[in-house]
């Protein structure tokens, strides 16, 4: 049985401009409460008692004795009272006041109009007095955004990312479960990270926008976008496409140039017509030299611009001299060796060399792949030094191939039982493939090829093969490998078991008036094999390009002599920019290796100089990257009011402009739906478990022992 009582001291006169918590105490007993009763005379009659017919107080004041008896009184009751097992309960009513959030576009797209001097001053000036007279009623929450939402931060107008929708999500996660009252929602309009705010959003508060910056168009040219491919080869001519747009431009005249090295080599003249007047352009460049090379495209700017920073931007593309040489090595001429040339060469990568085996000197020291067409019956000296070493090895078969020899070369696979007989096959694409991947146009132009000739036999493959191709005689499909692919340790090794692929590149062509099907079988096989993987013992990894407002992050590996990680050595690293400004940092190890986050580093090209010691031998690896620079904002300088609109009316707002500030937080202390909630906080707590409690009965005794002591008792 339990009983309770209760001690209440409630305030109800209170506004939402305080917080006030309203106290419940209740006092709850195991025994019932009227117990207490005997507590309290069990109390009384010890200290009726004991100080009763006390000889020892005969010259001690009246009043002193009844000090006294009081607090043996009190000790005595208490103690029994907290033999029933007592608990407190206690009720707090807590009120909480609306938040209001005030969430500013720090972007500088702000700026870019003709009223940048307002913003900078005047605005800056009335959205502080409407934050202080707002915190008078609210708890006001404030925030800059622009890439993302920051509490507190200065409003310099500096970012480089607008992400409205990200605001809304940040608020979200913020406040759940928070007493929103409103969103100020102070932005341009104009995002360009992140979804349309309107649609992605759920949050159940109004949202106030006020609508910073200029609707109408300016005058501008802007550079929209310059696409190319970040990487080529020597030699190769590369696409650059460019996109732009002049705004209030017309009658004007603007040219685009594009340079390399302080060398034009782009120029075109254009006489703007319009007030939105487009200019697209599509050139294709050559790459004379290898390296990463900088490119400059630029517009020349007009008097009276709003922004000349869009009328320039640098890329950069690095060539690289990968050309990589192929031996293709014959028992006899044939055309399946041309077919093979031919389609390898269409790749600007590649350089093809054929030779006769005959005239082979053993010499492979230039190559990074060879490819063996058909095997003569006995293997000179040259060939065995070939077959011995690491190089990667793709071996054609055909009728002219010893087929015992080839089973003495250990390449993974076996031909047994082979009479000398062959068979018309047919390729058949092999499921889940791991090593690379096919076109849908090119799997469907295999099937439909016609026979080669394979040899008659039972084939045997290792566990460590991987069939591509597989032979299908007739109408029946089989397991017997067609085209099959090796990996031990550092050689790769491929075989295609049969002759006649000749007649796969003249069907192609016949069928879709190009080659594409066969180069890419051909190209992806031989790239597989000549590909070496890098066992090198240091390796650094990070991206080749950053923006302006990312961060560098590097990580390192180290191996010992037994290939295992490590990170004892400490790694340094140093990055140079084009200027020559020297950047030096110290990795950080991390479980088995090594991390480092250099920061936001200025716009430009760099090369990076990562170095370690290990035992008495020094690593290196070299690398570039480059930073760009993010012109988002000024892509675009048009605000976008109707944005506003649509993202007040959704969530029950109202869009207001930067001079009339003074009516936002009218509107608010008018809306009835912005007010303070109160949440209940109940709390049990044993009696005996209160530190005051103990402090009291110590305090009581105390009193006690020191008024006798005083007065001769003790």
């Amino acid at each position: 049985m339990w009983t309770e009582v209760s001690i209440s001291n409630s305030f109800h006169n209170f506004t939402i401009v305080e917080m006030i918590q309203l106290l419940t105490i209740n006092i709850i007993t195991e025994l019932p409460i009227w117990f207490s009763v005997f507590c309290i005379a069990l109390g009384g009659l010890y200290a009726f008692f004991l100080y009763r017919k006390e000889d020892k107080f005969s010259d001690t004041p009246n009043w002193l004795v009844k000090t006294m008896a009081f607090s043996r009184f009190l000790l005595v009751s208490i103690l029994a009272f907290l033999l029933l097992s007592p608990f407190v309960k206690t009720l707090f009513n807590r009120v909480e006041k609306p938040v209001i959030i005030i969430a500013q576009d720090n972007s500088s797209s702000i700026l870019l109009n003709k009223d940048s001097s307002f913003y900078n001053g005047q605005y800056l000036t009335e959205l502080d007095l409407l934050k202080k007279s707002l915190e008078e009623v609210y708890d006001v929450k404030s925030y800059t955004f622009g890439e993302g939402l920051n509490e507190g931060s200065k409003i310099d107008y500096s970012e480089k990312i607008t992400d409205i929708s990200n605001v809304f999500e940040e608020v979200e996660n913020k406040f759940y479960n928070r007493n929103v009252g409103a969103v100020l929602l102070a932005t341009d309009g104009i995002f360009n990270q992140g979804s349309n705010p309107v649609y992605n959003s759920k949050i159940e508060f109004p949202v106030y926008a006020i609508a910073l910056g200029d609707t109408s168009l300016q005058k501008d040219i802007v550079l929209k976008e310059v696409n190319f491919n970040k990487l080529t080869f020597l030699g190769n001519k590369f696409p650059i496409e460019i996109s732009a747009k002049a705004f209030q431009c017309l009658n004007n005249k603007t040219k685009l140039t594009v340079t390399h090295d302080g060398k034009e080599l782009f120029l075109k003249q254009y006489d703007i017509e319009t007030n939105e007047f487009l200019i697209d352009e599509h050139l294709l460049l050559e790459a004379d030299k290898v390296g990463v090379q900088h490119y400059r495209v630029s517009l020349t700017t007009l008097n009276g611009e709003i922004s000349i920073e869009n009328n320039t931007k640098d890329i950069y593309i690095e060539v690289l001299d990968g050309r990589q040489n192929v031996l293709i090595l014959a028992n006899s001429p044939h055309p399946d060796v041309k077919a093979l040339k031919l389609s390898i060469e269409n790749n600007k990568n590649y350089k093809v060399t054929n030779q006769l085996m005959s005239d082979f000197d053993g010499n492979t020291a230039a190559y990074s792949l060879v490819i063996v067409h058909q095997l003569p019956r006995f293997i000179t000296p040259s060939l065995k030094k070939l077959f011995d070493s690491d190089l990667s090895i793709l071996y054609m078969l055909g009728n002219q191939t010893s087929t015992q020899l080839f089973n003495t070369l250990n390449t993974g696979l076996t031909i047994d039982n082979s009479t000398g007989s062959f068979n018309e096959v047919l390729p058949v694409i092999a499921e889940n493939f791991p090593l690379f991947t096919l076109s849908e146009n090119t799997i469907k132009s295999l099937n439909q090829m016609p026979p080669v000739v394979g040899s008659f036999g039972t084939y045997k493959m290792n566990t460590n093969g991987y069939v591509l191709l597989s032979q299908k005689i007739g109408s029946v499909e089989t397991s017997t490998p067609l085209l099959s692919f090796f990996q031990n340790e550092n050689k790769k090794v491929a075989v295609f078991s049969a002759e006649g692929i000749w007649k796969w590149r003249m069907q192609d062509f016949l069928r879709n008036d190009n080659h594409n099907s066969f180069d890419e079988l051909i190209n992806k096989t031989v790239q597989f094999l000549s590909v070496k993987e890098d066992k090198g013992k240091f390796k650094v990894f990070t991206e080749n390009i950053y923006t302006e407002n990312q961060e560098i992050r590097f990580s390192a590996e180290l191996y010992n002599d037994s290939y295992e990680l490590i990170n004892d050595p400490e790694v340094t690293v140093s990055l140079l920019s084009e200027e020559g400004n020297k950047y030096n940092f110290v990795f950080s190890r991390t479980t088995n290796g090594y991390v480092l986050n250099a920061g936001v580093l200025p716009v430009g090209f760099y090369t990076y100089n990562a170095k370690v010691k290990l035992g008495n031998k020094d690593y290196v690896e070299n690398g570039k990257l480059q930073i760009k620079q993010l012109f988002l904002e000024a892509n675009n300088t048009r605000a976008n009011h109707q944005l506003l609109q649509n993202i007040a009316e959704k969530f029950g707002g109202e869009v207001y402009l930067p001079n009339n500030l003074d009516e936002v937080s009218k509107t608010l202390v008018e809306n009835n739906d912005i007010a303070a909630i109160i949440y209940e906080e109940n709390d049990l707590k044993e009696l005996i478990s209160l530190k005051w409690i103990f402090f009291i009965l110590i305090t009581l005794l105390s009193l006690e022992w020191f008024l006798r002591k005083r007065n001769g008792a003790y």
